[in-house]
């Protein structure tokens, strides 16, 4: 089987459904020998924030010297970059020798595993093929049921959590935390970032319940020293880590993540983990996390940021207001997914510009740009209607001065394309 024909052999999964439970996940890594016993791991879930965080820590871990695997979703360059050990992507050779190995299991047409479980599966095989010292794993969709909560962790993080997918894991944030309070394990380390009360309250149900002991990043303090478009740089104010670190996520919302990752090292470090405070420092220096707040151009300023959902969209419209020209010189690319709280992303983003492009990406799930259209003219004024993120980056880029700027933002899927399309010119 070569890479094509794996990927054929992929595209009949469900992909676009998310089936509950673990079973699936289970036979596929029995009939692999359960790669996923043979390495700990770092498991994040949340809201956002978790591939910054698994970016950033990967990075870390990798300076020092450690054999790193790293399990992200969804891809953005390339259908391979959610695979990787030590920053290099799975093969094409090994992707699709690892698909074939698992092929046999990829007809059962009583309970066929979903595409994502399977890249799962294809994740922690390669990882064990390749001697990993340990994984950083990003869940995928809430934690309780994702098919990424069958390994073993050494340390547990969550990042944030906020309404989002509340069709699948409930409408409240006391339920969405639950589900994504299900990766805690007895008596592994579960460390939260800044949650909602309610959040924290169920969080800390469910870690008494089964033993896991919580932290958190109280005990870390950061300060903001200097920030432009290529990086930030901040002060340190924490007992046995770097007095100062710099990241090139410049975004203010990576600060928290930041903190986060600090947070994580400490504890990884009273595991045993030996992580040198100069692999802290370069390792964040070096950390590549495309498509949240990349610049990708200058005069114009075009910035990528793939803000889904509302609590990201909030976060996004603050470094819109301190990072872009003034509103008359801001123009905006969106497109989104229907299933998607497309009217309060709308509320929060539109106003900001004085020209709003609306677009749809080549996904299934992609809204219908005219549905945007009447929440356009109403908080923007100022709006087109385009077919593909082709058409609406060409036509929103024509009308660029080169003081003016650029946001391309509302789904990982625009962002993707919109991506590939202008780095591709350079």
């Amino acid at each position: 089987m070569d890479y094509a024909e794996a990927r054929r052999a992929l595209q009949g999964l469900p992909s676009l459904k998310v089936k509950p439970g673990l079973d699936r996940i289970v036979r596929l890594l029995e009939h692999l020998g359960h790669p996923e016993r043979s390495f700990p791991a770092i498991h994040i879930a949340g809201t956002n924030g978790k591939g910054s965080v698994a970016a950033m820590l990967s990075s870390v871990l990798s300076r020092a010297g450690h054999r790193v695997g790293r399990f992200t979703s969804p891809d953005l360059i390339d259908f391979r970059d959610r695979i990787s050990v030590n920053n290099e992507w799975i093969s094409e050779e090994e992707f699709a020798a690892q698909v074939e190995r698992i092929s046999p299991l990829l007809t059962d047409t009583t309970d066929r595993p979903t595409l994502y479980e399977v890249l799962t599966a294809v994740a922690l095989s390669h990882f064990a093929a390749h001697d990993v010292d340990l994984a950083v794993v990003e869940v995928g969709l809430g934690g309780r049921y994702d098919s990424t909560n069958v390994v073993r962790p050494i340390l547990t993080i969550l990042t944030t959590v906020d309404l989002d997918h509340t069709d699948l894991l409930g409408d409240t944030i006391g339920k969405i935390a639950w589900e994504k309070a299900g990766i805690a394990k007895e008596g592994v380390p579960f460390l939260i970032g800044n949650l909602p009360p309610e959040a924290k309250r169920v969080v800390l149900e469910e870690c008494e319940e089964v033993g896991a002991p919580l932290s958190s990043v109280t005990d870390i303090t950061l300060r903001n020293t200097l920030r432009n478009l290529e990086y930030a740089a901040y002060k340190v104010i924490a007992t046995s880590l770097p007095e100062s670190v710099k990241i090139p996520l410049v975004a203010s919302y990576q600060q928290e993540n930041l903190r986060l990752v600090l947070r994580a090292v400490v504890e990884l470090r009273k595991s045993g983990l030996s992580i040198p405070d100069d692999a802290i420092t370069s390792g964040l220096a070096a950390t590549s996390w495309p498509g949240r707040f990349e610049v990708v151009g200058r005069d114009p300023l075009i910035v990528l940021d793939g803000a889904h959902n509302p609590h990201a969209i909030r976060a996004l419209a603050g470094e819109v207001k301190s990072l872009f020209p003034q509103r008359d010189k801001r123009h905006l690319l969106f497109g989104v997914l229907a299933d998607k709280d497309y009217a309060s992303m709308a509320d929060t983003l539109f106003p900001l510009f004085s020209h709003v492009t609306l677009t749809r990406s080549a996904s299934p799930r992609a809204l219908d740009p005219d549905v945007l259209a009447g929440l356009a003219k109403k908080l923007s004024g100022d709006h087109s209607v385009t077919g593909s993120v082709a058409e609406g980056l060409s036509f929103a880029r024509a009308g660029l001065g080169r003081d003016d700027a650029l946001l391309i933002a509302g789904s990982l899927t625009v962002v993707r394309e919109a991506r590939a399309l202008l780095l591709k010119e350079q």
